[in-house]
């Protein structure tokens, strides 16, 4: 079985340095993350976090459906109906996803998305609670 990579092993394979990683290890000490089990996901260069959130989580959700001579773009039905803000905070609360802004760019700023155990996940973070839950069904 193939070991799976460091957190600090990944983060050097994908090239960040060595202010880089001390920027994301000191976010994730300050929420106690499990860094045995915290994974790295992705980068971004956007404006602003809130855009960064969006593009990432659009860019990873990207689903296209080839139908004869026709192709629906499942992106513009996922905008009308998902609260992008609402869909990362349950991100946060039950994966354990962050998005940190890395310093240092001149021409856009650097997010990296990483995912993994923290103080913020309660013990039922990972039951398969439905968005519905307050709803009583007949």
């Amino acid at each position: 079985m193939k070991k799976e990579l460091s957190i600090l092993q990944t983060l050097k394979i994908q090239g960040f340095n060595s202010i880089d990683i001390d920027q994301i290890f000191n976010y994730l000490e300050t929420l106690d993350y499990d860094l045995n089990n915290t994974r790295y996901i992705g980068k971004i260069i956007a404006k602003n976090e809130r855009l960064a959130k969006y593009f990432f989580l659009r860019e990873k959700l990207k689903i296209e459906i080839n139908s004869s001579d026709e192709i629906f773009h499942i992106n513009e039905i996922l905008d009308q109906c998902i609260d992008w803000s609402d869909f990362w905070r349950l991100l946060v609360i039950k994966k354990g996803f962050c998005c940190i802004q890395l310093a240092g760019e001149l021409s856009g700023k650097r997010f990296i998305f990483l995912s993994g155990p923290n103080i913020l996940l309660g013990p039922s973070a990972d039951l398969p609670d439905s968005i519905y839950e307050d709803i009583n069904y007949p």
